[in-house]
């Protein structure tokens, strides 16, 4: 009996953990995702908008016809810009972190930028991947060396 408790404890949590992932229209988003969507990208089509439910957790992804990937937290903020083809655009960024870019890695666009409430991470064209902290300060460089 036991373990036909058990067995069934992980069942349910397993199947609780399980992923939902379903379309939904643009007008489902939250409202702060719209608008950072219609601020900066409003002249691109997107592709699909997919909402992700894990548990009690939800997220948003908005994929572009140019091929960026917008994803956004339960409340409608940017947690990742993902540019399968061409960069991500500066506007959307922190102006600091634009800056840092610009003046240390002048060759380099961001092609991926994370944000996890804790820390930022970019992603540059050449492979290197930059960690800023919450006040936008360069705390961590790892360059890509797999290219050689």
């Amino acid at each position: 009996m036991k373990k036909l408790i058990t067995l069934l404890s992980l069942l349910l949590l397993t199947v609780g953990l399980s992923a939902d992932n379903r379309h939904i229209t643009f007008g489902e988003l939250p409202k702060n995702a719209k608008i950072f969507v219609l601020t900066y990208f409003k002249d691109i089509p997107f592709k699909e908008v997919i909402i992700e439910r894990r548990a009690s957790l939800a997220q948003y992804e908005v994929v572009l016809e140019n091929g960026l990937k917008l994803q956004f937290d339960r409340v409608g903020l940017c947690t990742e810009i993902d540019a399968k083809r061409g960069f991500v655009p500066d506007e959307v960024m922190p102006k600091k972190i634009v800056s840092t870019v610009t003046k240390y890695f002048p060759d380099n666009r961001i092609k991926k930028f994370e944000n996890n409430g804790r820390m930022y991470e970019i992603k540059l064209e050449d492979g290197t991947t930059l960690t800023f902290n919450t006040t936008l300060r360069l705390v961590d460089v790892d360059v890509d060396d797999s290219e050689e």
